[in-house]
């Protein structure tokens, strides 16, 4: 979904410079409609992310602990992103329900639409972390 929409979000934008710059008849909604997209793709992103435990971290020194303290570590780690997760979860879920009788100007849909992103990326972050952690339970072959 995520790479759909930065596909999507690439044809609006090049469809906008057309039509604006050569046609001279600019698209009133295509840059409301990317800006959506933008805003959807990065946090379908970031649970991509998560999934895939590719998130930038600084662990310099964890890696000079014992294997132990850097589980102890993570799950720590872990426990505290999920913590902002319920948070966004809870706070994207207020501020939808807030927006829902604000309309966009060119398309006139429910603000709502956009920020309902919020809730649906936090419960798939919230998801992924589960596994994670409870993935840093189980015993490795090195652990025996």
């Amino acid at each position: 979904m995520a790479g759909f929409l930065t596909g999507a979000m690439a044809v609006l934008v090049f469809l906008q410079v057309l039509f604006r710059y050569v046609l001279d008849a600019p698209l009133d909604w295509s840059e409301e409609m990317s800006t959506f997209a933008f805003a959807w793709m990065c946090m379908l992103g970031a649970s991509v992310g998560i999934r895939y435990d590719e998130h930038p971290r600084l662990d310099v020194l964890l890696v000079l602990l014992p294997r132990f303290i850097q589980k102890i570590a993570k799950v720590v780690v872990n426990l505290s992103i999920m913590f902002m997760l319920i948070i966004l979860l809870v706070y994207g879920t207020k501020f939808t329900l807030a927006m829902r009788m604000q309309s966009t100007a060119a398309l006139g849909y429910s603000v709502s639409f956009v920020y309902m992103i919020l809730p649906i990326s936090a419960v798939i972050m919230l998801l992924h972390m589960t596994v994670q952690t409870v993935g840093l339970f189980r015993k490795t072959p090195e652990e025996g």
